[in-house]
């Protein structure tokens, strides 16, 4: 099959479209023809070596699959022919496959099926940031009437937190650029602001939010927490900026009730919530945003776009027809 690889870290141009045995299923396991996949954060951050734990270091990158089903077991809750989708947990570095090739195999119970009104480049754009996101708002213990803050809504993360969080009933604030504030709005949030020229802890501070989704960190987690209610909740979604001598103290004065609870969590793979994802998607509650489409032979391309052009929305790769 094809695949793109990396065999030494680096920039986007180490990633190489080569030839490469199939996996091989196990039991419980299906073989799903990839239709498409997308690049995520986690991707180029294995592939310049970015995360120290790193012990494989020639791997097939990506973990969002959309595609059909090749070969199931007899008794498989899934079958030849099934147009799925989901988070391979092959995704996380200490696998040396991915879902960056024509190919891949992953337990039949962390996938949903594709609703009919939903393509392959729509399908494999969701599933590691609606995992992520859904985690988040979990953890948050978001209720229908619940106000709650989520930052970066033109993002792969954010763009599908702000739709989910708004499916399940909340009042859902969100932050972004000017240039995209008109795209939040019309994924259903109900205030938006320009982090920019404004600042959510001046705007928001007689106006407090029972939860928040923060993805960014540094200066953002501080005006969050002015207008987080003392019983409120704060999700974190990894990222550089993240604090984590104040994040362990934040999570100890939560638990003691003595401040908002904090939450930190790295995306796992969930049947439960793919099917979750596909109710949203048959019922025109959740639409993917694809900010550019590339070819799997242009790895190098998507990946370069995702780490430096801060496209609003996802990039995702067509592997095969």
């Amino acid at each position: 099959m094809k695949a793109v690889i990396y065999k030494t870290f680096g920039p986007p141009d180490v990633l190489k479209l080569v030839n490469h045995p199939l996996p091989q299923r196990s039991a419980g396991e299906v073989l799903v023809k990839i239709r498409s996949t997308s690049v995520n954060p986690v991707d180029y951050k294995i592939r310049r070596g970015s995360i120290p734990v790193i012990s494989k270091k020639e791997k097939i990158l990506g973990g969002d699959l959309a595609g059909v089903i090749e070969s199931a077991d007899a008794d498989s809750q899934m079958t030849k022919g099934d147009r799925v989708f989901g988070l391979s947990p092959d995704f996380i570095f200490t696998s040396k496959w991915g879902t960056y090739a024509e190919y891949a195999t992953i337990k039949s119970n962390l996938l949903a099926r594709i609703p009919d009104n939903t393509s392959f480049d729509e399908a494999a754009s969701l599933p590691l940031v609606c995992l992520t996101a859904m985690q988040a708002l979990e953890s948050a213990q978001v209720k229908p009437g619940q106000r709650v803050l989520i930052h970066g809504g033109s993002g792969g993360v954010g763009s599908v937190a702000v739709q989910i969080a708004k499916a399940w009933g909340a009042h859902v604030t969100s932050t972004c650029s000017s240039k995209n504030m008109q795209l939040v709005k019309e994924l259903g949030a109900d205030e938006v602001i320009d982090y920019r020229q404004q600042s959510v802890d001046q705007v928001f501070k007689d106006n407090p939010f029972d939860a928040v989704v923060d993805q960014i960190g540094g200066a953002t987690t501080t005006q969050s927490l002015a207008v987080l209610k003392k019983n409120g909740h704060i999700s974190f979604v990894l990222n550089e900026n993240l604090n984590y001598a104040k994040l362990t103290a934040g999570i100890a004065l939560g638990t003691l009730g003595l401040g908002p609870k904090y939450h930190l969590g790295f995306v796992k793979p969930d049947g439960r919530m793919m099917q979750e994802v596909a109710r949203l998607l048959s019922i025109g509650k959740l639409k993917a945003v694809i900010a550019k489409t590339f070819p799997l032979e242009e790895a190098a391309a998507a990946h370069e776009l995702l780490e430096t052009g801060h496209p609003s929305g996802k990039v995702v790769m067509t592997v095969s027809a």
